[in-house]
């Protein structure tokens, strides 16, 4: 499977995502004398692509080569975001989202009747606080967003499932999106993130997980 694009440009992509996002809701609202303000929330569901990491100390922890780890996955994206203060044209929100991720991958065969290779699942969850600053209008409006958070990463074989992990990990995370408006309350959003969590000590029936980053893009619908 495809690998997404390295770290520098996964970064770019943000920072574009986030300069064409900014600009379009507000070519909209300009048209208008007096733009609607952001409402009081909005709550959001998106679907989810995250990318799980590729980490050599996983794999060799695991008994796989980097090539067997999942990579990409499906998930789901759940939100609720308050709008209490309005600061010239930048609108405070504050709320939070949680995501919930999983991804497999197994080899095809090198040869042909060969052995396929192991099978390694992944699994992510985080519940993430986040602050945001709102650009635009109550009928569309991009944002810039983040904050600490919990998560927990579990990435193992199948033929060798490993215990969960006692606690919870702290994260950051930070990214951007969009809100169009189509309807008064029904609008399609999407968002691109980043999570950033620690790392995880071995256990008795548990490898050390290093620390790293994951690259979560999801789209969905909205509602205010």
């Amino acid at each position: 499977m495809e690998r997404l694009p390295n770290t520098m440009t996964r970064t770019r992509l943000l920072f574009l995502s986030l300069a064409l996002v900014s600009g379009l809701p507000g070519a909209a609202a300009a048209q208008d004398r007096e733009p609607e303000p952001i409402g009081r929330f909005a709550a959001d569901v998106r679907a989810a692509i995250p990318n799980f990491p590729d980490d050599q100390e996983i794999a060799t922890a695991l008994g796989v080569t980097t090539e067997d780890l999942p990579g990409r996955g499906l998930g789901l994206s759940f939100g609720i975001h308050f709008y209490p203060a309005r600061l010239g044209r930048v609108t405070l929100g504050i709320g939070g989202e949680l995501v919930m991720a999983r991804a497999s991958r197994t080899l095809d065969p090198t040869t042909e009747g060969g052995t396929a290779g192991p099978t390694v699942n992944g699994r992510f969850s985080a519940l993430s606080p986040q602050v945001s600053l709102n650009f635009g209008s109550g009928r569309g409006w991009s944002y810039i967003s983040g904050g600490l958070g919990w998560g927990m990463l579990t990435i193992e074989r199948e033929a060798a499932p490993v215990d969960d992990a006692d606690g919870s990990l702290q994260t950051l995370n930070y990214g951007g999106g969009a809100r169009w408006f189509a309807k008064e309350h029904l609008a399609f959003t999407f968002d691109l993130r980043f999570h950033r969590y620690g790392a995880q000590d071995a256990t008795a029936g548990r490898p050390a997980y290093p620390k790293g980053r994951m690259m979560i893009l999801s789209a969905g619908i909205s509602v205010k």
